[in-house]
């Protein structure tokens, strides 16, 4: 398996990282006093950073950190969806629970194509 999709997965972070960095997020969460509000900001903005540019970079602990909590999200929605959700709209719950599980399967196969990289980064 190609390590490309890690790239991918990266870019994809990495766009979506610059939307807290705009301001686009701000006002959808709560307010907060200005010291917290300015490390939450500074806590969205580069989190998702660091870890999309270890996915492009194919690191094995950015590969970790980001299908581990997917895989994790996806499974308990997969099987929140049954009870809460009626008959035909919870299949697409589901569906999209078991898409989640997939950056999991990816990493798997990709793994030795991945390093875990320098001391610092």
């Amino acid at each position: 398996m190609r390590p490309n999709f890690f790239r991918a997965f990266g870019l994809v972070v990495l766009l979506l990282a610059l939307l807290p960095a705009v301001g686009v997020v701000d006002r959808y969460l709560s307010p907060l006093p200005i010291g917290a509000a300015w490390f939450r900001h500074l806590l969205i903005t580069a989190v998702p950073m660091v870890l999309g540019w270890g996915l492009f970079a194919l690191r094995k602990w950015a590969a970790l950190y980001f299908s581990l909590p997917l895989f994790c999200f996806g499974v308990w929605e997969f099987f929140k969806s049954i009870p809460e959700v009626t008959f035909p709209y919870n299949l697409l719950l589901m569906a999209h629970g078991l898409s989640l599980t997939l950056p999991l399967v990816v990493t798997i196969l990709a793994w030795k194509h991945l390093t875990w990289g320098r001391p610092f980064f």
